[in-house]
């Protein structure tokens, strides 16, 4: 299993590791181009982007700067909740979740998350969660290697695209909507007269993904070494 460079925890993987995104959208799969490929192969401003069309007011939003001892005791929490000998099921990994859910709680305080950010956090999760449950019953039953957590992850993130309703205008005939994965807004998809581009803006790069993947990375890691 891979791990990010020194001093990238809170950097997506995606960006240390591939360079590109993906999302899946009524199920088929798109790569995102990178937004500073798009301004320069269609002699576009770098205003152009996800805030040009839909800016986000940063007044009261959580940080995660100097929330380092909030952190480190959430995810303490949350790995030794993990019994030894461990007995998985279901009904255990909803429990386990409600502790992630619970201790964040506990500790958003330091961090300034509102109510909403913590269900979304929550429901991350534990799909997440569930998302390996299943392939680790896959794998027990066909006697095969379950799947690495980098794949799971990544397979995760993008099924969780969505793109938005509201279509924007730009010049004479392109339109745009915005994209969305489990950490909010990650680009637009640019529909123009003779083919559609989707494009990734990290102007609204959500700090808390690096900090998602290596709890969840760990989590998964000593689950799959205790489960019995």
């Amino acid at each position: 299993m891979s791990n990010p460079p020194h001093g990238t925890c809170n950097i997506p993987r995606w960006l240390w590791h591939k360079g590109f995104m993906e999302l899946i959208l009524n199920h088929m799969r798109h790569r995102l181009i990178p937004i500073r490929q798009f301004w320069a192969e269609y002699h576009l401003p770098n205003t152009f982007g996800v805030t040009y069309f839909e800016p986000k007011d940063d007044t009261g939003l959580a940080r995660i700067d100097g929330a380092g001892e909030a952190l480190t005791l959430l995810r303490q929490t949350v790995l030794a909740g993990i019994p030894t000998p461990l007995h998985l099921t279901a009904d255990f990994l909803d429990d386990y979740a409600h502790l992630f859910i619970t201790t964040l709680r506990k500790v958003n305080p330091s961090i300034g998350l509102k109510e909403v950010e913590m269900e979304y956090a929550f429901g991350g999760f534990a799909d997440m969660l569930n998302t390996w449950f299943y392939d680790h019953i896959r794998a027990t039953q066909t006697q095969t290697p379950t799947t690495p957590f980098d794949s799971l992850y990544d397979e995760w993130v993008a099924s969780s695209g969505r793109r938005s309703e509201k279509i924007h205008s730009y010049g004479d005939s392109w339109h745009i909507r915005l994209l969305n994965n489990a950490y909010g807004r990650v680009g637009l998809q640019v529909d123009m007269p003779t083919k559609t581009v989707y494009v990734h803006d990290t102007t609204y790069l959500c700090p808390a993904e690096g900090f998602m993947w290596v709890l969840l990375r760990d989590v998964i890691g000593k689950l799959e070494k205790l489960a019995i």
